[in-house]
């Protein structure tokens, strides 16, 4: 997979930045699976038990919940995945291809949303940080996926170093 570049060090528009950084790491995300087999895309080296299929599941539910159901108040169906726990989980009916499209899908309907929306416009739906509920903006949510994704994409590269020794891909 060819990889988004990182941002330009110069570049000011906060908007073209937040996209960047999410773009960015979304392609790192996926190019840690490449050259992995079904059965370790499947295969946890965790005593948390995720698996790298299992992150790409997470990073969309995630990224889905904060644009489709917070930001835009969409009543988005929960029944699949089901719990947070369950969409770590990755069935034996749950084809990877299926998973892909879904995390590509939930990147879209972000760049759709981001490319229309001003980054101070509050989100539909409150959240509780320490105790007040809020109305996020945009820029905060953004943020807030962004460092999500980063974070995300560390712990990928640890799990596909214990897998098969790679690094650094």
């Amino acid at each position: 997979m060819a990889e988004t570049p990182e941002p330009s060090p110069v570049l000011t528009d906060t908007r073209e930045l937040l996209l960047g950084y999410l773009d960015h790491n979304a392609t790192a995300i996926l190019r840690k699976l490449d050259g992995l087999s079904e059965i370790d895309l499947r295969r946890s080296t965790l005593p948390s038990g995720w698996t790298p299929l299992g992150m790409i599941k997470h990073l969309a539910c995630t990224e889905r919940l904060w644009i489709r159901h917070m930001f835009g108040g969409e009543h988005v169906d929960f029944s699949w995945p089901g719990t947070a726990e369950q969409e770590w989980r990755v069935g034996a009916g749950e084809p990877t291809a299926g998973i892909i499209a879904f995390f590509h899908r939930e990147r879209e309907n972000c760049a759709d949303l981001v490319a229309t929306t001003p980054l101070d416009a509050l989100a539909a739906r409150t959240t509780r940080r320490g105790g007040v509920e809020e109305h996020p903006t945009l820029a905060w949510i953004l943020f807030h996926l962004a460092q999500s994704f980063a974070r995300h994409a560390g712990h990928l590269d640890v799990s596909r170093e214990l897998l098969d020794g790679v690094t650094g891909k």
